[in-house]
């Protein structure tokens, strides 16, 4: 969005990039939507490793697929804006998936970095992904965005239309699995996941696009088991959708959130939740 507030977030992913690899790396900077700042926009174009673009629709799912559309390299990765490449990281994902040519793309490893300053590592079971890389998808997101490299030729534009908004990264897992991609696992962290004030995946429209995501999965007939597991995280979905809803005061909306959430496989955990509706 290329705001004000963001500048200096912005510049450090800009320079985690650059220090990512010994090589040149093509940096692609789409700015979408109205909310920019002339500035930050200035100084993004007098960048000489920067490839600026303005999308006018604010959306990021818009911005990834113009990202995409204007790759032209064999590989391609992404970043939002406030996380940043760990050194020499587009080295190491270059050199692994180069070492692998059946590989379709590459999934490492990452810092989840606290609002207190403690790195932790984002995933303990990575290295278990590929035997079944649907059924752990229903356990952990392993695709995050700053995490992976794309072979360009395997994975083309048509990964990127038509996107889950909020849940980009998961909805691109489940496509990529479904569609039997191969991957390959680089687990060591190569970049740092920061969390920070406003982000998109703290928002309450973040968590209220998986019960539409759900439908979405099972609208492709994943196979039975997963299909199981997914109906199960649908149930917790609603059941989520119902708390929050009862603390807004909204009981109408809790009430059928709560019923959709019985229904679903596992469904009866929740039923003690009734009492806090019945008073």
């Amino acid at each position: 969005m290329a705001l004000h507030s963001r500048v200096q977030l912005l510049q450090r992913a800009v320079a985690s990039i650059r220090t990512s690899s010994r090589q040149f790396v093509q940096i692609i900077v789409v700015v979408n939507g109205n909310k920019f700042d002339e500035k930050v926009c200035a100084w993004l174009k007098l960048q000489p490793d920067v490839h600026f673009e303005y999308c006018a629709t604010p959306s990021l799912p818009a911005a990834l697929l113009r990202g995409r559309e204007l790759v032209h390299t064999e590989f391609f990765s992404t970043l939002d804006d406030d996380d940043e490449y760990l050194p020499d990281a587009t080295d190491k994902k270059v050199q692994a998936i180069q070492a692998h040519p059946n590989a379709d793309f590459l999934a490492g490893n990452y810092y989840r970095h606290s609002v207190e300053g403690i790195d932790s590592i984002g995933y303990s079971s990575l290295k278990e992904v590929p035997a079944n890389p649907m059924k752990w998808l229903m356990h952990f997101n392993w695709l995050h965005s700053g995490s992976a490299l794309y072979r360009s030729a395997a994975i083309g534009l048509e990964y990127f239309e038509n996107i889950h908004p909020y849940a980009e990264w998961t909805w691109l897992a489940f496509r990529l699995s479904i569609d039997q991609k191969n991957i390959l696992i680089l687990d060591e962290p190569v970049f740092r996941y920061n969390l920070t004030a406003g982000s998109l995946s703290q928002s309450d429209a973040h968590f209220k696009s998986y019960i539409p995501l759900f439908n979405r999965m099972l609208a492709m007939s994943p196979p039975r088991s997963v299909a199981r597991l997914i109906y199960k995280k649908m149930g917790a979905a609603y059941h989520d959708a119902a708390d929050t809803a009862l603390q807004k005061g909204l009981r109408k909306e809790a009430w059928r959130n709560h019923l959709q959430s019985l229904l679903k496989i596992g469904g009866l955990r929740y039923l003690g939740f009734t009492r806090h509706l019945l008073w």
